[in-house]
């Protein structure tokens, strides 16, 4: 079954554009894997794969060239390219069937890991830097138990991404007539010499050519020396049809000024891959928080430069959209940024920008290689982002051979991606989205514990709309507190907050805020444990930042406050002896779905505020020190004793109590494992105010809570909007990011209510709009 069948190129002559030749020959290489009848025949599959291919390459003669570098006699630069018609194309047959089964790949999802780029691909390198020729193109189809994967690789000097599409369109309808009958042997060739000369078609039209009109591109011979040697890892998501939706709606501008003022589906799953990739690595240590970041990305130009439909050589223009890093980590205002920089250097786009860029290497290509200017950033800053999203790969049918004939599943092998690759694959049947990233190991790790990403990534639970879930019922009706308006949980008519089951380790309220909204209170309520954190509290506060996060969008819950119903403590860490019980694997499981959900906490876009009484130790300082504020009782006494019981904080201990108080208290704290009262705390600026009364227990802590409500009502007095930019701002720490925050407030109707009401003597009331 192993063989290797080559079919000659017909006669063409095809000079290619200054653009293609600036790119080395690098294959795209498309799995498309199909299942298998049980009474497949193998060997007359294979016939009509080599009459398809015969007849793909007899319409696009080139496929079955070669690259090889230019001669001596054209002045022997190294990195430009011609097209050879002496060569083949080829269909590569292997028999995996004792490797791989069909079902075992869609049982696990095809998980990319699976995907061995030395076993299914008859081109497994990355990149050809040799004098010899490169073959255009190369399908090997590797038959596996139950199925069959189709490995299609074309050379991109010759042909882009839109155009290797096109010949797979082709290949699909050539491999169904043959089934049909319609297309046999004697495989003839064509005669007619196929004739192209893209430098025509692909031009500068005696532009001046200048490089700084296009950031994506440098002449700068270290533009990749940055990314050699990098460990890297590649991991497949999925994005369902419901949480494009939200993530589209989360993306568009939140007060869109007219009707051109939005942003494609496209733009936001960019805009998502992109900012959650840079913040990932931010907490991996590869982008400080001062950075700039770039997303560079292809925009086919054909229908700009009005080719024919039949143009497969390169027609794409690399954008390069840039933000800073601290506009982009914002956890709603940075997705929409981000959108927002992609689709305006979209719709920026004009015909003269293309071929300015080509007029530049017509001008420059024997004296410098054009190439991109983020390569060597690649592993910092920037990412390069290639979509098929648009490539409806469940239209193709390539006949019964294939059972129905449809394409099961789209991939990339991981080998041969570099670091800083994103890949979108084409929109599955569902409308749901699959994207491969290829990262340092370290930033994908931080990138499962993005809320942001996680919120639309994760198929368990998808929050389409904004809505605050109903109260569960038979819980009881919460009391009074003074100064305060509490919301009776059973005539709220399902808008308040509340526990989400009557045994849960949570109390939750809602108190009324200044101007609509309400301030949500979450109590830590494990008595018997001292409130210590078991992987049922976790679960019931993850499901609560869930449900305050939603809220928040629509400025429905104003602030945050979490708290104790437990006297005499608010947290007492992680619950020790639940952790006794757990495997290795348990307790790593644990302390993921901790940090993600602290994370979630601290890139709340809502003020939140912990009300500390008593004893917080270990996993509940780290808890307190994900809030904006905390304010601690005069019998507060906080610490990190994790090193005494031979471990280290491990959910943002070390990072954020260091940010707060310094280096020298952070490591006075924590290499003693000390307990640190109030008084103390407070002078190092670990805490926000101090509440000092003399009393019990239980008024201790209720007066420390009605302090946190009160500050709450305080912030809640401002414009909703203003509030979450001016934490934006806060969280960004720079010029540009306080000036990116103010001009989300300059167009509100809160801005021209509070001028109006301005001397008069009345309070203005903020609409949050």
């Amino acid at each position: 079954m192993n063989t290797s069948i080559a079919v000659p190129a017909p006669p063409f002559d095809l000079v290619l554009s200054h653009w293609d030749r600036t790119f080395p020959p690098t294959h795209s290489k498309r799995i498309l894997c199909f299942s298998l009848p049980k009474d497949a025949n193998k060997e007359q599959i294979v016939d009509h794969l080599h009459i398809a291919l015969h007849h793909t390459v007899q319409r696009v003669p080139f496929l079955a060239g070669s690259v090889v570098p230019f001669s001596s006699e054209e002045d022997d630069r190294p990195w430009l390219r011609n097209i050879s018609p002496e060569g083949a194309a080829y269909l590569d047959v292997k028999d995996l069937s004792e490797k791989l089964s069909f079902q075992g790949l869609a049982d696990s999802q095809f998980d990319q890991q699976l995907f061995d780029a030395d076993e299914l691909c008859s081109l497994p390198q990355v990149a050809y830097v040799q004098r010899e020729p490169v073959d255009v193109c190369r399908i090997q189809a590797n038959f596996i138990d139950g199925g069959l994967l189709l490995v299609v690789q074309i050379v991109h000097t010759v042909i882009d991404g839109s155009g290797v599409t096109e010949c797979i369109k082709l290949f699909s309808e050539s491999f169904r007539r043959a089934q049909a009958g319609e297309l046999g042997h004697p495989l003839l060739k064509t005669e007619s010499k196929y004739t192209e000369d893209r430098t025509t078609l692909v031009s500068g039209n005696g532009l001046p050519g200048a490089i700084e009109n296009h950031p994506a591109l440098t002449t700068s011979a270290f533009a990749h020396g940055k990314i050699f040697g990098i460990e890297n890892a590649c991991h497949t998501y999925r994005i369902s049809h419901e949480a494009l939706i939200a993530l589209k709606q989360a993306a568009s501008p939140q007060h869109p000024k007219d009707n051109n003022d939005w942003v494609s589906t496209g733009d936001a799953i960019a805009a998502l891959i992109w900012r959650s990739i840079m913040l990932a690595r931010h907490h991996a240590g590869h982008l400080p928080a001062e950075s700039a970041s770039y997303c560079g990305q292809p925009y086919d130009c054909r229908k700009l430069l009005g080719l024919p439909g039949s143009y497969f050589g390169n027609a794409m223009y690399i954008f390069r959209s840039a933000l800073q890093f601290a506009e982009l980590s914002k956890p709603e205002e940075g997705l929409r940024a981000a959108a927002r920089a992609i689709r305006a250097d979209v719709t920026a786009m004009t015909v003269d920008k293309i071929r300015d860029m080509v007029a530049f290497m017509e001008r420059t290509s024997k004296e410098s290689h054009t190439r991109l200017s983020f390569m060597e950033d690649l592993a910092s800053s920037a990412i390069i982002y290639t979509s098929h999203f648009g490539f409806n790969i469940h239209e193709l049918d390539f006949g019964p051979a294939f059972g129905d004939g449809r394409i099961k599943a789209f991939r990339h092998p991981a080998r041969g991606t570099t670091v800083g690759a994103v890949i979108v694959m084409p929109k599955l049947i569902d409308g749901s989205c699959e994207f491969m990233i290829t990262e340092q190991p370290d930033t994908l790790r931080y990138l499962a514990e993005d809320p942001v990403f996680q919120r639309f990534t994760n198929d368990k639970e998808v929050p389409v709309t904004s809505d605050i879930v109903p109260a569960t019922t038979g819980v009881p009706p919460t009391t009074k507190i003074t100064n305060s308006k509490t919301i009776d949980t059973q005539a709220s008519n399902g808008i308040c907050l509340n526990v989400a089951k009557p045994n849960s380790s949570l109390l939750c309220r809602n108190i009324e805020a200044s101007h609509g909204g309400t301030i949500a209170v979450i109590e830590l309520n494990r008595p018997e444990a001292k409130n210590a954190i078991s992987k049922q509290m976790l679960e019931d506060l993850n499901v609560q930042i869930d449900r305050i996060y939603s809220g928040a969008k629509e400025n429905q819950v104003r602030a945050l406050i979490i708290s104790s119903a437990v006297d005499d403590v608010f947290c007492a860490g992680a619950d020790l002896k639940e952790r006794r019980r757990m495997t290795l694997d348990e307790t790593r499981a644990f302390l993921t779905s901790l940090r993600h959900t602290f994370s979630r906490l601290a890139l709340l876009p809502i003020p939140s505020i912990a009300c500390v009484s008593g004893l917080a130790l270990g996993g509940g300082l780290e808890l307190a020190l994900c809030c904006h504020f905390r304010i601690f009782s005069g019998n507060a006494v906080v610490g990190l004793p994790e090193t005494q019981l031979a471990i280290i904080p491990g959910a943002g201990g070390t990072y954020r109590l260091q940010k707060l108080v310094g280096m020298q208290h952070a490591l006075d704290m924590i290499l003693t494992g000390r307990r640190v009262e109030a008084v103390e705390a407070a002078r190092m600026g670990l805490c926000s105010r101090l509440v000092v009364i003399d009393a019990d227990a239980e008024s201790v802590r209720k007066a420390t809570t009605t302090s946190g409500l009160s500050l709450a009502q305080g912030i809640a007095k401002g414009g909703p909007i203003a509030v979450r930019a001016a934490l934006s701002a806060l969280a960004g720490g720079s010029e540009e990011a306080e000036n990116a925050a103010y001009d989300v407030v300059l167009p509100t109707q809160d801005r021209i209510t509070a001028l109006q009401h301005f001397g008069k003597g009345i309070s203005p009331v903020f609409a949050g709009i």
